[in-house]
C-alpha cells in the first residue's frame, strides 16, 4: 500500500508557483529569450528593475538553429527516426542515451569524445564508462548521415539531438536545438574517471562539479531526476546500501531489505530499477521516492538531507510532474551548450568512433 501524499507546506506551494511562472515564461519567450523592459539606468550602465540574462543562458557563438538548413536539411529527421525506432525496440535505451550525453558533457563539454573507440585509452574504456550504452546507435546514425551529407554533421551534434529525441520519446517536452558543435580531438580514459560524477560523491562534490560547468544547484537536482527511468547495477548500488544500513532517514528498512536480497541473489551484474514505482514513466516519482528513503543510489538520497538541495527535492516531490519535466528540458538544453567547441576548435569526424587522420 502506498504512503498517502503529505500535506503541502506554504514553502512548497510558493516554490510550485514560482516554478510554474518560470515555465510559463519559458513557453512564451523561449529559453533565455526576452530582454525585458527598462525602468531606469544604473550608474554602471545597467538597467534597474530589469532581468539580465545570465551568461550561460545567452546564445553560444557558433551555434545556430539553422546551421544545417542548407547543408543537411534532413539531419534532425534522420536522428529522430533512428532514435524512435531504437526506443520502440528497447525502452531502456532512452535512459542510456541521456546518460551517454551527460558523460560526454562531463569531461570537456559535448564534443563526442566519449564515442572514440581506442581500447584502454579513450573515455569509452574508463571505469566511469563501463556500463554506458548507445554507441552502436550513434555510429549507425552517423553512417546514414555521411551517405546523405558527407563530412557535414558532427558527432557532437548527432549525440545532442539523439539525447533530446530520447527524452521526448519518454514524455519530456520538446526543446529546439542550436547546431554547429565540433568534435573533439582527444579522448583520455583517465579524464573520464577524474571528472564524471560517480558513486560515493558528496553533495558538495556534485555542487562543485555542476558549478565548474556553468550550471547551478537547481540544475543538479533537476538533472538527477533523470533517474526516474533507467537502471543501475548492483555493483553501483551495494556500497551505498552498506553506508545507509540502520539509518531510516537515508534508507527505508523494507526497501533496503529488498535491494539486499535482489543484489545478493544476482551479484554485482544484476540490474535494479532506479525508480521501482514507475520505472517506465518520466515523472516526479524519483523525488517522491527520496522523500520515503527509497533512493536506490546513496548520492541521490543525500540530496534530500542537504540544505542546498533538499528544498528543491521536496518541491518537485509535492507538485505535478509537469513542473519537473519542463525544467528537465531546460536544463538539458543548458548542458548541450556548455563548453562546446565551434568553428575551427575541432573537427567533423567521418566516423564517430575514430578521429580523422
Amino acid at each position: 500500500m502506498r504512503t498517502p501524499p503529505p500535506a503541502i507546506s506554504p514553502f512548497l506551494a510558493v516554490s510550485a508557483l514560482l516554478l510554474l511562472l518560470f515555465a510559463t515564461s519559458v513557453a512564451a519567450n523561449g529559453y533565455g529569450g526576452g530582454d525585458g523592459a527598462s525602468s531606469g539606468p544604473k550608474g554602471n550602465g545597467e538597467q534597474e528593475g530589469v532581468y539580465h540574462i545570465p551568461a550561460y543562458e545567452k546564445p553560444v557563438k557558433g551555434l545556430d538553429a539553422g546551421f544545417y538548413r542548407k547543408s543537411c536539411p534532413e539531419m534532425e529527421g534522420i536522428v529522430q527516426k533512428a532514435v524512435r525506432k531504437a526506443i520502440r525496440d528497447d525502452y531502456t535505451l532512452a535512459a542510456s542515451l541521456i546518460r551517454l550525453f551527460f558523460h560526454d558533457f562531463a569531461v570537456q563539454g559535448v564534443d563526442a569524445s566519449v564515442l572514440i573507440d581506442e581500447p584502454k585509452k579513450s573515455e569509452k574504456y574508463a571505469e566511469a564508462s563501463r556500463t554506458l550504452r548507445g554507441f552502436d546507435l550513434i555510429e549507425k546514425i552517423k553512417k546514414e548521415m555521411e551517405s546523405k551529407c558527407h563530412a557535414t554533421v558532427s558527432c557532437a551534434d548527432i549525440l545532442t539531438a539523439a539525447a533530446r529525441d530520447a527524452a521526448t520519446a519518454v514524455g519530456v517536452p520538446y526543446w529546439p536545438l542550436r547546431y554547429g558543435r565540433r568534435d573533439g580531438k582527444n579522448s583520455i580514459a583517465a579524464e573520464a574517471d577524474l571528472h564524471v560524477p560517480m558513486g560515493g560523491k558528496s553533495v558538495t562534490d556534485l555542487v562543485r562539479f555542476f558549478e565548474s560547468k556553468g550550471l547551478t544547484i537547481f540544475d543538479l537536482v533537476v538533472l538527477s531526476g533523470a533517474h526516474t527511468i533507467g537502471r543501475a547495477t548492483c555493483g553501483a548500488v551495494k556500497p551505498g546500501l552498506c553506508k545507509r544500513k540502520d539509518k531510516p532517514a537515508l534508507l527505508d528498512r523494507r526497501y533496503g531489505d529488498f535491494l539486499r536480497r535482489k543484489c545478493g541473489a544476482g551479484g554485482d551484474g544484476e540490474y535494479v530499477e532506479l525508480d521501482g514505482e514507475t520505472p517506465t514513466a518520466f515523472d516526479n516519482q524519483y523525488y517522491k521516492n527520496l522523500m520515503h528513503g527509497r533512493g536506490v543510489l546513496d548520492t541521490d538520497q543525500k540530496l534530500l538531507l542537504d540544505s542546498r538541495t533538499g528544498d528543491h527535492v521536496r518541491a518537485f516531490a509535492n507538485q505535478p510532474s509537469q513542473l519537473f519535466v519542463h525544467q528537465f528540458a531546460r536544463s538539458m538544453r543548458k548542458i548541450g551548450e556548455a563548453l562546446v567547441r565551434t568553428g575551427n576548435e575541432g573537427e567533423v569526424r567521418r566516423k564517430c568512433s575514430a578521429f580523422n587522420y
